[in-house]
């Protein structure tokens, strides 16, 4: 095994269980059939940390050359940022669903401040931890007026800012950006 597989594979196994989450969190919601007062902003957020792991999951297919020369430090906030991940995902949807009414909107009302929390830090800490090894490896340069550095001031401001519809619009958004980011891509490309 290479030591980016080696590396890859620790980390692979959190986001597996972050799938794993959102997956029986979901699984739970159906089989509660009519006892779920269904909302479409839990669903699509749990839609976006799903497509967030993916992404993150085919981008590390395409960095092994950074990847050797990551540094304990530098790994180690790949895996904060992996936990972040699952604790991101898992926040999406109800963990549990007692006998009574299990309410989505109600759910995302609790959840939202942390769930925008835990996108706004995972992105810090994984955009951060690429820019570190990119200059530390490759002397690369980056710019910060980059469109993508515009989803953390968006992040952010979404912690505060409570209009659903506005929400709805930022995950959407992401959904379409998440989908959009490797769409038609192979593997060898």
């Amino acid at each position: 095994m290479a030591p980016f597989e080696y590396l890859l594979l620790f980390a692979a196994i959190i986001l597996g269980l972050a799938v794993s989450d959102v997956a029986v969190s979901l699984h739970r919601l159906l089989s509660a059939g009519g006892r779920v007062r269904w909302d479409w902003i839990a669903p699509l957020a749990a839609l976006v940390a799903f497509l967030k792991i993916v992404t993150q999951w085919w981008t590390w297919f395409g960095v092994e050359q950074i990847a050797r020369a990551l540094t304990f430090e530098m790994f180690l906030v790949v895996v904060l940022a992996t936990v972040l991940l699952f604790l991101l995902a898992a926040a999406s949807l109800p963990d549990e669903v007692h006998e009574g009414p299990v309410d989505l909107r109600a759910h995302w009302a609790a959840v939202s401040r942390r769930w925008w929390s835990l996108f706004a830090l995972h992105w810090v800490l994984i955009n951060g931890v690429s820019i570190w090894a990119q200059v530390q490896i490759e002397h690369a340069r980056w710019s910060v007026l980059a469109w993508p550095y515009l989803v953390l001031p968006l992040a952010i401001s979404l912690i505060f800012i409570r209009n659903r519809w506005f929400q709805t619009i930022c995950l959407a958004g992401l959904v379409v950006l998440y989908l959009g980011q490797f769409f038609g891509r192979a593997l060898s490309s």
